[in-house]
């Protein structure tokens, strides 16, 4: 399994609400031991190391987000792997701050980044980790909002979700998508 943390390059858009994806990588790539095997290409950087005794690709964009279909098949490309053995996570606007959701496949709703992977691969059957980051605040553009840091009252809620979200991922590869969806998306 390739698990792929969607987010923009450099370090001025780490924290930004846009790179949690990223972030969860961050968080697994701590939690390990060993890293096996490193590749840097032109559109990815991954790593293999081994989570629940089992060998893993933990993977980030080197591409914008709106541009992530090119770092999502060129993963499937190098590792020759289906799209539904990549697993993608990300910012969902549409969840509250902290909330997760896990997916074995769907639409983009509305996420750009998302989009670009599914026109790069062809299809929507790419299972998928959602991290909450909320709906902008009165009239503040998406895009500004997405970009933006969070405000330092979510800080805490933002952090419990990064290590949830990679329990969840520890979870899924234990137990398998369908426990997982099941303990993790029935949580409030």
């Amino acid at each position: 399994m390739v698990i792929l943390g969607l987010g923009n390059p450099g370090k001025k858009y780490f924290y930004n609400r846009h790179n949690v994806g990223l972030r969860v990588i961050s968080e697994l790539l701590s939690r390990v031991q060993i890293i096996k095997r490193t590749w840097r290409q032109k559109y990815f950087r991954a790593r293999e190391v081994e989570i629940c005794s089992k060998n893993v690709i933990l993977a980030t964009t080197t591409t914008f987000m709106n541009e992530s279909g090119t770092a999502a098949l060129a993963i499937c490309t190098k590792f020759n792997i289906k799209p539904d053995e990549l697993f993608l996570i990300y910012d969902d606007v549409n969840l509250d701050p902290g909330r997760l959701r896990i997916k074995k496949k769907g639409s983009s709703g509305g996420h750009k980044g998302v989009q670009s992977i599914i026109d790069a691969l062809g299809t929507e059957e790419i299972p998928r980790l959602k991290l909450g980051i909320g709906m902008p605040e009165g009239n503040q553009n998406l895009v500004d909002y997405v970009l933006s840091d969070f405000k330092d009252a979510e800080k805490d809620i933002v952090e419990k979700m990064i290590k949830d979200a990679a329990d969840a991922v520890e979870l899924i590869l234990k137990e398998g998508i369908e426990k997982a969806m099941a303990q993790v998306n029935g949580r409030t």
